[in-house]
């Protein structure tokens, strides 16, 4: 950040009550969008922080304010609270006390709040003249042009109208409904955190969803509603696109081995005759016809504690739900006992299962399974009071819904449809190689990181914004010492790793057979999919350690290099339809000279991607990255001036790109294409 710019934060503590953060606080790592659009309306935005317990009111988190960015992409911050702890912010500050200087903002609170504590916004929106004048801040002798921002504020009727707003919102939060709404995002949260996702099957083209079912396999209900649920999403045509898997929730854990007379518990328990219980009146025997189940009436209450150490081996192999079917058979048509082990096994063969019978058994008895099924019944127990109950989730973003009980077939296409529109939160086409658009179906397009390049609207500095001194490292000595040894690790963990490899894989896909890739400051690992690199007629690797780069078995040629002594490439130019790198655009020391060449060696409409993460080895990065507090945007700024300056004007369309998952180490990435002239 420039001096200039910075003397700014002083002019908006003084005109706006508002006090200037210290330069060495950390703010946070989470950014929510602040929308600027010259040429739209100012945005006067309050902020509100409340126990969700009463609605009462509470101090907003340390950090919240305004977080600017100058010509330059460097970042300062606004901090501004008034008595009653509400957050007041007015875009109009920003431009009119920067002179004008400021590119873009974002709104930047810090995560996580604390438990129990919500945040609420509430914003006004003037429409103002394209070229409204504002008086300048003291001491400064540009005149700042709001061009849309600029709007008349009268502090009285923002406290009015924002009082009036939040009194009737705290009435709603102490309301029924809301207690309800809150308890459901709430254990939407814990069960999707007690229950992670999948990896998403990368061979399907459609969106992929999880449906986790947390039942007792001799509940009528939930048989009755998975199998309405099955029948939903055939009559949607969505069979391919959904998974399930089951969770213990017994209904009676202490049901001894021997089990009971199923009509003695429900004279006891409900005081149905058994003349009624298997009478053709019997409401479950009724609603089970129309789902084409014929409930027998003789079966028994049994302990199910050894169908799911079964259901557990089953879905080690992937058959989980074929044996759940067949388990559900088996008890409430047939009246077989599914807690003796001769049953299960008999069931689990019918089923497929490729275990022979005594190594199922052993798996079965296992301390490991047994503990595993007792440890997941004990957490889904004190989190949920009745079966049958199904987390529905998009198997990408971890958007869903979760809901209960029995429903029809009509209900659950309805819910059904509504985590598709859930889904429909995630996913970006992105420029690709020679112009075609790719889809990234893991990435999120509303991101701050996603918004950040798109944001510039293709705003470039018209010079290098950096000098040698941001380049320099902690530790100066030659990179080839640093990584004399092999190091055979991946950075990333497996599920973030596996997002890097999609993103790999819907690009080649995009490419016609016999594309050539360059993988740059490459390993033992690119990460690129095995099955679409049989399409590739050239693989380069390119890295400073050669043991590692020969243990890459996708490579057909091999070059040791250090990139910060001589970023000549020794390859022919136009050679390359791709040129990748991953997770080391931190380290380079002459950035402009390495996009140059890697510019020089892709062929025109050729891709560029540039993959980061919020790992590094710090004493080996350079200033200007180590100094950036925003891991994810602020440091996309950075390798976008690196394209845009490496040659100037050489590359096209670029974009930035958040595919990290829900759990797991972020993925960020930068791409673009070299221009044809």
């Amino acid at each position: 950040m420039t001096d200039s710019v910075r003397s700014y934060s002083t002019s908006a503590e003084s005109v706006a009550s508002t006090e200037s953060a210290p330069a060495e606080k950390e703010f946070g790592d989470y950014w929510l969008p602040w929308h600027i659009d010259s040429n739209f309306v100012t945005v006067l935005h309050k902020e509100m922080y409340a126990r969700e317990s009463d609605g009462s009111l509470v101090p907003e988190p340390e950090g919240s304010g305004l977080l600017m960015m100058n010509r330059a992409g460097d970042v300062t911050k606004f901090e501004s609270s008034d008595e009653n702890a509400l957050v007041l912010q007015m875009g109009a500050f920003a431009q009119i006390y920067s002179g004008g200087h400021l590119e873009a903002g974002r709104h930047a609170v810090l995560n996580p709040r604390p438990p129990g504590i919500a945040r609420f916004n509430y914003c006004n929106f003037w429409y103002v003249p394209w070229t409204t004048v504002c008086d300048t801040p003291a001491g400064l002798e540009d005149q700042a042009v709001s061009k849309g921002w600029n709007a008349m504020m009268d502090a009285s009727y923002v406290d009015l109208t924002m009082r009036q707003s939040f009194s009737a919102f705290r009435k709603f939060m102490v309301s029924p409904e809301a207690r309800a709404q809150f308890a459901d995002s709430v254990r939407f949260k814990e069960l999707s955190a007690m229950l992670p996702l999948r990896t998403a099957n990368k061979g399907s083209k459609k969106t992929q969803f999880q449906i986790d079912v947390i039942t007792d396999v001799r509940c009528p209900f939930s048989h009755l509603s998975q199998t309405n649920l099955e029948a939903a999403i055939r009559s949607l045509d969505m069979e391919d696109q959904f998974q399930l898997r089951f969770y213990p929730n017994f209904l009676n854990p202490n049901v001894p081995k021997e089990g009971g007379n199923l009509d003695d518990y429900l004279q006891r328990e409900f005081g149905y005759s058994k003349e009624f219980a298997h009478s053709e009146d019997y409401p479950i025997r009724r609603a089970g016809l129309q789902a084409g189940i014929r409930f027998n009436p003789n079966r028994r209450v049994v302990n199910t504690f050894d169908a799911f150490c079964l259901m557990e081996a089953a879905q080690e192999v992937g058959l989980q739900h074929q044996l759940v079917k067949a388990l559900s058979h088996q008890y409430f048509e047939e009246a077989q006992d599914i807690s003796d082990e001769k049953v299960l096994l008999a069931v689990a063969a019918a089923a497929g299962l490729p275990i022979a019978e005594e190594a199922l058994l052993a798996r079965m008895r296992s301390d490991e399974v047994r503990q595993s099924v007792q440890e997941r019944y004990e957490e889904l127990s004190a989190l949920l009071g009745e079966v049958p109950h199904f987390l529905l989730r998009d198997g990408v973003s971890g958007n869903g819904l979760e809901v209960g009980g029995n429903r029809s077939v009509e209900e659950w296409e309805e819910v059904l449809q509504g985590v598709v529109q859930k889904s429909r939160l995630m996913g970006m086409r992105i420029p690709g190689l020679q112009g075609q658009d790719i889809w990234l179906a893991e990435a999120n397009p509303n991101s701050p990181l996603s918004l950040a390049v798109p944001a510039q609207h293709g705003w470039a500095p018209a010079t290098w914004p950096y000098q040698e001194k941001d380049f320099a490292r902690m530790d100066e000595s030659e990179d080839n010492f640093m990584y004399a040894q092999p190091r055979l690790v991946n950075h990333l963990d497996e599920v973030s790793l596996a997002r890097l490899s999609n993103v790999y894989r819907a690009a080649f896909e995009a490419a016609p057979s016999g594309f050539a890739v360059l993988d740059l400051c490459s390993s033992w690992n690119s990460h690129f999919p095995e099955d679409i690199m049989d399409g590739a007629s050239r693989v380069a690797v390119h890295g400073l350690n050669g043991p590692e780069l020969e243990a890459n078995k996708q490579a057909t040629e091999r070059h040791v290099q250090d990139l910060n002594k001589s970023a000549a490439l020794p390859y022919e130019s136009g050679s390359f339809d791709f040129v990748t790198m991953a997770l080391s655009v931190q380290y380079l020391t002459n950035p402009r000279a390495v996009f140059s060449e890697m510019h020089r060696v892709l062929k025109p409409g050729g891709m560029a991607i540039v993959t980061y993460s919020h790992k590094t080895f710090i004493e080996k990065a350079v200033k200007v990255w180590a100094d950036e507090t925003d891991d994810g945007e602020g440091r996309s700024h950075i390798v976008c001036r690196y394209f845009q300056h490496s040659p100037s004007k050489g590359w096209e369309k670029l974009t930035s790109v958040d595919v990290s998952p829900q759990h797991g180490d972020p993925v960020w990435l930068v791409t673009a294409v070299k221009a044809a002239n």
